[in-house]
């Protein structure tokens, strides 16, 4: 995708990217970096289209630690000095990127998870950012929590009424992609797909699509997906069927092209519906034959 600066309201920009990059500017031009790509190629892209438009960057904040977020960083930081901001969970994740293929493995990961598109460079944190209203860098944002696709996950909204979203819902054309969307907990991202139908902002800016001023469309339709995968679990499971049983089913209907990373990222979106939907007692666990199966209750 070609980048470029594009202003949307006021002080508050984006480049459209595979990740789209938010900039919040003040009166002096020093800017906001919100999300950094995926590597030190994307790193360079950012200050090079900054320069050329005399945006002087003041800080980075991460909306999250997914290695296409946060991946320039390093390259960034390290060019300017500018700080970087990350909610509590995700900084940790930022400032030891091992810690994503560690967990999606259960353990050491495999040599083919630790490439960098689930490991980011490290990079450190220098602050942790907080949920509300926030001055950074001479700058005021509010700052929403968004879990779900990942726990600590945040949204950055600018005082000209522009979201900066993350992951937190999808275009409808990723939807039908990729089929099974990447998230860490059905319930909280749930309950931030109805806590966005309730903001009021003029822009809303998804990492991955295009930038929309009603958002509410694309947001019944990932609503509609979730419940979408949750039926099709549902009804696989009118015979017990293990995790991995229920990846593969899942991964056949939905068409998932398969590599390692892409196994234990769609093997971890299973298990969080799962968890959901076990919590939810529309499903129960049980040991059979050494092995953990769930069933329809």
């Amino acid at each position: 995708m070609p980048q470029s600066i594009i202003k949307l309201k006021g002080s508050t920009y984006y480049i459209n990217s595979a990740v789209n990059i938010g900039l919040i500017s003040d009166s002096e031009g020093k800017t906001i970096i919100v999300d950094t790509g995926l590597d030190d190629d994307m790193g360079r892209k950012i200050l090079k289209l900054m320069g050329e438009q005399n945006l002087m960057p003041s800080a980075i904040i991460n909306t999250h630690s997914h290695a296409d977020h946060c991946g320039g960083n390093n390259f960034i930081a390290k060019r300017t000095g500018i700080p970087v901001f990350a909610s509590k969970f995700e900084r940790q994740l930022i400032e030891c990127p091992i810690i994503e293929p560690f967990y999606l493995f259960s353990a050491n990961p495999l040599k083919d998870m630790k490439n960098k598109f689930l490991m980011a460079k490290e990079s450190t944190v220098n602050h942790t950012i907080e949920e509300g209203e926030n001055e950074i860098q001479g700058v005021k944002l509010n700052i929403v929590s968004l879990s779900g696709h990942s726990p600590g996950m945040i949204g950055i909204a600018s005082e000209d009424g522009v979201l900066f979203a993350g992951d937190a819902f999808f275009s409808e054309y990723i939807l039908d992609k990729h089929g099974l969307p990447y998230y860490t907990d059905i319930k909280n991202t749930l309950n931030t797909l109805e806590y966005l139908k309730s903001l009021q902002y003029d822009y809303f800016v998804p990492s991955h699509g295009d930038v929309l001023e009603d958002p509410m469309p694309t947001i019944e339709a990932n609503m509609k997906k979730i419940y979408e995968i949750t039926d099709n679990i549902l009804n696989y499971c009118s015979e017990p069927r293990s995790r991995e049983e229920i990846t593969a089913y899942l991964v056949e209907r939905y068409k998932v092209k398969l590599n390692i990373s892409q196994y234990y990222l769609t093997l971890s979106t299973v298990s969080a519906y799962l968890s959901y939907m076990t919590d939810e007692q529309m499903i129960k666990a049980d040991i059979l034959h050494n092995n953990v199966k769930w069933i329809r209750g």
